[in-house]
């Protein structure tokens, strides 16, 4: 059997491989993720531990951050020219992370080797304005 490609089954074939390819959304720039997070309060998750987190990022490049276990942890945070978001706490190293927003209103936070290594981070889900549960 023999098939016929029309020039418009072709062009609809192209048009969803490159959509495939290059699906990765445009991350945040430096203003706006600092708009969206100093002086405020993230909920979300760490993706490795699959477990619950909140994070408050306060304007003095304090965080504070608990989990869903009650477990809690503070550190410093702050955006490098690049535009990532640079965290450590008390325990651990220094770790930058590309945010990029979903059409659904949350952020999807990525390594540095973002688009190319797309590997999930952590998730906020929805962020509040001020210190929302009071950290």
């Amino acid at each position: 059997m023999k098939v016929k490609w029309s020039a418009p089954a072709i062009l609809i074939g192209l048009v969803s491989l490159i959509s495939y390819n290059s699906h990765a959304a445009n991350p945040l720039g430096k203003e706006e993720l600092e708009k969206l997070i100093a002086g405020n309060t993230a909920e979300g998750q760490n993706v490795h531990w699959e477990k619950g987190m909140t994070w408050y990022f306060h304007k003095t490049g304090q965080i504070k951050k608990v989990d869903e276990h009650g477990n809690r942890g503070k550190g410093s945070w702050f955006i490098n020219d690049d535009g990532e978001l640079c965290v450590q706490f008390k325990r651990g190293g220094e770790r930058c992370r590309i945010v990029v927003p979903r059409t659904d209103g949350g952020y999807d936070i990525y390594g540095t080797e973002y688009p190319e290594a797309e590997e999930l981070k952590w998730t906020f889900e929805k962020v509040f304005p001020g210190n929302y549960h009071d950290l």
